[in-house]
Order: structure tokens, then C-alpha cells, then sequence
């Protein structure tokens, strides 16, 4: 504003009072351009990375998750994770840190919240959170089974094996099962080991014929299975004729010689012809053109080049008291409470294993048989379970 005195006629008190006027007006105009500070408001820190090296973890494993912020105000930042209790971390309040899974969850899968929350320790300002959704899983473990087999029923058993891994480290179980269908339970002698994650089960079937069988592992969770069969099958048998052997002597010196396969008649499944006395063997022999075995002869067709206790592959010391159709003629077979008059014969040839590598039948059991140098007036000699006839020499 601009001021000039007024010249006047008037007296010099009025010239002071319109001075003094002017200046009040300009005391009042300068008291209204008065400048007020005022601060801005506080910001929130802002998020620049998130990230998590994986969103599917094993139980007991281990996610790297890492938050970064800003903060325009320059705050110091801190940093405070959760998981509202589930699981653990290797920092809890640092910006990059390990959440360590728990050992157990509820099925094989489960998921799992984890939260970071961003603090620049300003009281009016919001504190960003960000959340990591994490699935938690239960391995499941790998098994190995047998597969189909085949072996021979003169075989001394087979022994199947089961391999199972966890990639969790859980403790593994396993379980076998004869399945319907084949062979019943107490037709096969069964003995299971397992250590560690190697499971095996010794099988010795008492018969012929299939074994479905299935095998299990569990890790507490789940639960793997594995069908297979175990086929045993029996040598095929002659229906009958003879076998041409080499009887060895001291001076090493084979005598050659014959015997029939199976007992007078000598046809499979055909039942032994009772004789009364060795006179009347002794006849039947010579009406076919043969003769009675010797001792020796039986004997050597019985035990066979390896010299065995019985004429069987099978140790009857080592059976159960059912042993089935292993070994031969006896009150524990799987013929005994079939056949009222078990206690004389079975037909021909129903024990498979029933013969040494010479393959002569039912030498050990069955019926007794007469001897050429068995004396006939004073019964038979104490080595008299015996079995065949032999051509003339």
C-alpha cells in the first residue's frame, strides 16, 4: 500500500491522526499474512520382494521364505513371523528365514498359514502383513515284491523277499497273506523275517499246486500292497516201466541192472499188489521174466548215487507232523485220514518227492516188499522196507 501525506490548512493534529491511521492498517494487514508448519503424515513400509523356494514341503521339511520392505519415513523395520503354532523357524525375526514343517500332520496332506508382519514401530501407522499358504506331505513309501515264480515241488522251499523305502525316514512294517484260491494256509510251513525295510518269507508247500500271496508295508500312513503267485509244480511222473542203474561194487566194478519204477503192478496211481509170502513173489517174478531186487540192489535204487538217509529230497525230521505230500507213505501225509487202511498202501506214485535222483517211487513207505536174499522161513531182514524187481542178471 502506498502512503503520501496530505497538505492542508489544517492544524498539525489532525496531520498526526491520519498518520497514525495509515499505520494501523498496515500493522493489520501484515498480522494476516502470518505462515502456520504442519508435519505429513507418517507412512507405511511397503513391500518390495516376498518369496517362498517351495509351497509343498515333506513332514519335517524345510521352506526358505524371504520379505523385503521399504520404508519412506526411513524407519527401522522389524520383522515377526508365525505359523499360529504349527511348525518352527530357524529366525522368527529376521527378514529371510527357514520354516521347519511338523513331524506329523493330520492325513497325507495338510496346509499350513504362514504370516510375516512389517513393523516400523510408528504407532499410527498400519503394519502390512503377508501371508506364505504351505502344504505340508506325508511321502508315501516304494515296495518292491516278488514277482510271479515257479518252482519245482522238489525244491526245498523258496524264500520271497519285500523291499520298501521312505523317503520320510518313518518306520516300516510289513505283513504277508496267503490269498483264497490256492493252497490253504495249513498246506504251506511259513516262517517271516524283517529287519530294517527287507522283509522275507520262507515258503515250504506241502503239495502241489499255487499260492496267491500278497505282501503289505506301512509307515503309520499308508499302506502299500502287492499280489503275486508262487506256482509249485511236481516232477512229471512215468506211468511206469523200468529204470537201468549201476550198481557200484568195493573193487570199482558196476553190476548194470533194472528195477520197475513202482511197486508190482508198477502203473501210476495204481495200489501195490499185497503178497503173502516170498515164495509166492518169488513166483510172480519169474512169471513176468524177472526176479526178486537183492538187498543191494534195493538199496542203492532206494538211496542213489548220493547216498541218502531216505528215498526222498525231503527230511521228514524237518517237516511238521502234517507234512502233506512231502516225503512219503506215512500217518502224518495228506492221504492219512482218506484211505481207512492207510496204515498198508497208497496208490502208486502219490508222493512225488517220494524217490532218490535214480527216480524209483515209494521205496521209504508204503508197502513192504520181498528180497531175493531174504530168508524165507525166518521173515523179512531188519532193512526191509523195500521197493522193486529186477530182470534177470
Amino acid at each position: 500500500m502506498s502512503w503520501s501525506p496530505q497538505i492542508t490548512h489544517s492544524s498539525s493534529l489532525r496531520f498526526c491522526l491520519s498518520w497514525a491511521a495509515t499505520i494501523i492498517v498496515a500493522a493489520s494487514a501484515w498480522t494476516s499474512c502470518s505462515l502456520v508448519h504442519q508435519d505429513p503424515a507418517n507412512q507405511s513400509p511397503i513391500v518390495q520382494i516376498r518369496e517362498a523356494d517351495t509351497t509343498v514341503v515333506a513332514r519335517g521339511g524345510r521352506v526358505e521364505l524371504t520379505v523385503s520392505a521399504s520404508d519412506e519415513d526411513d524407519d527401522p523395520l522389524r520383522y515377526e513371523w508365525g505359523s499360529f503354532g504349527a511348525g518352527s523357524f530357524q529366525d522368527s525375526l529376521a527378514n529371510s528365514t527357514f520354516w521347519i514343517a511338523p513331524d506329523q500332520i493330520a492325513s497325507s496332506s495338510e496346509f499350513f498359514l504362514i504370516t510375516v508382519t512389517i513393523i516400523d514401530n510408528q504407532p499410527d501407522t498400519e503394519d502390512p502383513v503377508e501371508t506364505f499358504l504351505i502344504e505340508v506331505v506325508q511321502r508315501v513309501p516304494v515296495l518292491v515284491a516278488p514277482a510271479d515264480t515257479v518252482i519245482s515241488f522238489r525244491d526245498p522251499g523258496i524264500v520271497l523277499e519285500a523291499r520298501a523305502t521312505d523317503e520320510d525316514n518313518d518306520a516300516l512294517s510289513f505283513e504277508w497273506e496267503i490269498l483264497e484260491g490256492g493252497l490253504s494256509v495249513d498246506q504251506v510251513v511259513r516262517e517271516q523275517q524283517t529287519r530294517g525295510g527287507v522283509s522275507t518269507l520262507r515258503l515250504l508247500p506241502l503239495t502241489p499246486g499255487q499260492i496267491p500271496l500278497a505282501v503289505m508295508t506301512t509307515d503309520g500312513s499308508d499302506t502299500l500292497r502287492r499280489e503275486f503267485t508262487v506256482t509249485i509244480t511236481a516232477t512229471e511222473q512215468p506211468e511206469g516201466g523200468m529204470v537201468a542203474l549201476q550198481l557200484p561194487r568195493d573193487d570199482g566194478v558196476s553190476i548194470p541192472y533194472e528195477i520197475d519204477v513202482y511197486e508190482y503192478p508198477n502203473q501210476l496211481g495204481v495200489d501195490p499188489l499185497i503178497v503173502d509170502d516170498w515164495f509166492e513173489a518169488s513166483a510172480l517174478c519169474r512169471e513176468q521174466g524177472k526176479r526178486l531186487c537183492s538187498s543191494l540192489e534195493w538199496t542203492y535204487a532206494c538211496r542213489g548215487p548220493e547216498a541218502n538217509p531216505y528215498s526222498s529230497v525231503d527230511d521228514p525230521e524237518s517237516l511238521p507232523e502234517q507234512y502233506g505230500l512231502r516225503f512219503c507213505n506215512g500217518v502224518g501225509s495228506g492221504l492219512a485220514s482218506e484211505r481207512p487202511g492207510f496204515d498198508e498202501v497208497v496208490p502208486s506214485g502219490s508222493f512225488p518227492n517220494c524217490s532218490s535222483s535214480t527216480g524209483v517211487y515209494d521205496m521209504t513207505g508204503n508197502a513192504f516188499e520181498w528180497l531175493s536174499d531174504l530168508d524165507p522161513f525166518f521173515g523179512r531182514q531188519a532193512t526191509a522196507s523195500l521197493s522193486g524187481t529186477a530182470i534177470p542178471g
